[in-house]
């Protein structure tokens, strides 16, 4: 006879069967629902909408609005990340700032979803390059520091630093102002500016806060080639330790008397001298030594480096004010094929722009003590001329917008010049750089530019060239 405890117990494997059965079955609804509910489908995307943004992103692009563009076609992406369109021209947004790695990223994707598009291919390995290349010089020779301050050269009196053509943006540029109000377009060479006796550089456009300038003559002022970086920018040149900028080059006059005016008066407030204008003289007292500093050019306003007996005469007068004088100039052929200077007249667009090697033998043989150029936008050689040192070209040095940066465009260099009380030289420094658009140098590793000076000192002026070692350091 069988109690019912036996009787439970007997039935209690299929009772837990069943038991089991049910709690699966409910555990399955519960996580099936769970389920369903996280897997719910997302809202269908509205074309409409997507459309809207991408529209509004392409005519804020059109306009040279680009941080508004890229806000727009991010919202259209937003709402479809598959968007080819929007993936493709926020792409030339992100080129136009120079946002590499972001070009690289979307366009890969563009890729992904048509492999036969028939715009990327042609572009996207030169903004590979370029992220690549920025990573390279991002990781410098020591990750985030500048270069070292090298000690002085056994019996040199001063030491200057030079930097070629400067412009720290412009809105009217099509990429506009940098972040920041430009303050780390010079952190790159900052060490060494500060550290020198007298750090100069040529200053490219006004320092102006509006007004409208003539080479615009069309309501959309975004495209022309006219310069005016905002007055609080003087700033920064403060901060790097900037004592004197030439005004003397073909952009000071881009916004006629009043950028002139307001670019004076700004770098007068902030305690820089301005070499150039002619009824300006610049002399700088340095431990006791004075020193005379001259702007020439082939624009008006200073003085001129066709007329050599005019620059002959004005070196000559600030040899009675001064210890040692300086001459910069702003002259020579522009562009990638004027990386060597020519025996004679140079011209450029038809205009002539100097016999150069006659100016500066000239200013030398009158008794400037050192002779530094700009203007062509691309490094040239140097050469040494009765122990005077003559630096043809010293490139783009901080260019933000409005500068083509390709090829040797983009070759930034500092130089650094020791010179012995006399004024002879003594030795110096090329500190290497490279700008990747849309501009401010970071230092390279390879030592491009200081390589690409000694090749063109040597094939230009052979034993009268500097020798360079491969850190950029020279001697008479």
């Amino acid at each position: 006879m069988t109690d019912a405890s036996s009787q439970t117990r007997a039935a209690s494997p299929r009772a837990r069967e069943r038991l089991l059965a049910a709690g699966f079955l409910t555990l399955g609804l519960v996580l099936g629902g769970s389920l369903l509910h996280a897997q719910e489908p997302t809202p269908p995307v509205d074309p409409a909408a997507v459309q809207a943004s991408y529209q509004r992103g392409f005519d804020h692009q059109r306009n040279k609005q680009t941080d508004a563009a890229i806000t727009a076609y991010e919202e259209a992406l937003a709402l479809d990340p598959d968007h080819v369109p929007a993936l493709y021209e926020v792409g030339w947004s992100y080129w136009v700032l120079g946002r590499w790695s972001d070009v690289v990223r979307v366009w890969e994707h563009v890729l992904e979803l048509d492999p036969e598009h028939d715009k990327v291919p042609q572009y996207i390995d030169e903004a590979r390059a370029k992220a690549a290349l920025r990573e390279r010089l991002e990781a410098g020779p020591a990750a985030g520091a500048g270069p070292e301050v090298v000690e002085r050269i056994d019996g040199a009196g001063l030491r200057f630093a030079f930097g070629g053509d400067t412009m720290m943006g412009s809105p009217l540029t099509g990429v506009g102002l940098p972040k920041d109000d430009g303050a780390a377009l010079f952190a790159a060479y900052a060490e060494p500016m500060k550290a020198a006796d007298v750090t100069f550089l040529n200053l490219e456009g006004v320092l102006l806060d509006g007004g409208k300038s003539h080479k615009c003559p069309d309501e959309d002022t975004t495209s022309c080639y006219a310069f005016r970086t905002p007055v609080r920018f003087a700033k920064n040149l403060v901060d790097a330790g900037v004592d004197v900028v030439s005004f003397a080059n073909n952009h000071a006059n881009d916004f006629g008397p009043a950028g002139r005016a307001s670019t004076t008066s700004t770098l007068d407030a902030a305690g820089i001298l301005v070499a150039g204008p002619l009824d300006r003289s610049v002399v700088l007292d340095v431990g006791g030594v004075r020193v005379g500093v001259l702007g020439f050019a082939t624009s008006p306003g200073g003085g001129d480096v066709r007329d050599i007996d005019l620059a002959k005469a004005m070196v000559q007068d600030m040899r009675g004010k001064a210890d040692l004088v300086v001459v910069s100039f702003h002259g020579g052929a522009e562009g990638a094929r004027a990386q060597r200077v020519p025996p004679g007249v140079e011209t450029f667009l038809g205009e002539n722009r100097g016999d150069l090697r006659r100016f500066t033998h000239a200013v030398v043989d009158a008794g400037a003590d050192l002779v530094v150029g700009h203007g062509p936008h691309v490094l040239r050689g140097m050469e040494v001329y009765k122990d005077r040192l003559i630096a043809y070209s010293l490139g783009n040095f901080v260019t933000y917008g409005g500068f083509s940066l390709s090829g040797m465009n983009g070759l930034s260099a500092l130089l650094e010049v020791d010179l012995h009380p006399d004024g002879r030289l003594a030795g110096g420094r090329i500190v290497s750089g490279r700008q990747i658009p849309p501009g401010g140098p970071l230092l390279d590793p390879e030592a491009e530019a200081a390589a690409v000076i000694r090749e063109l000192s040597a094939a230009d002026f052979g034993e009268a060239a500097p020798k360079i070692d491969d850190d950029g350091r020279f001697l008479p």
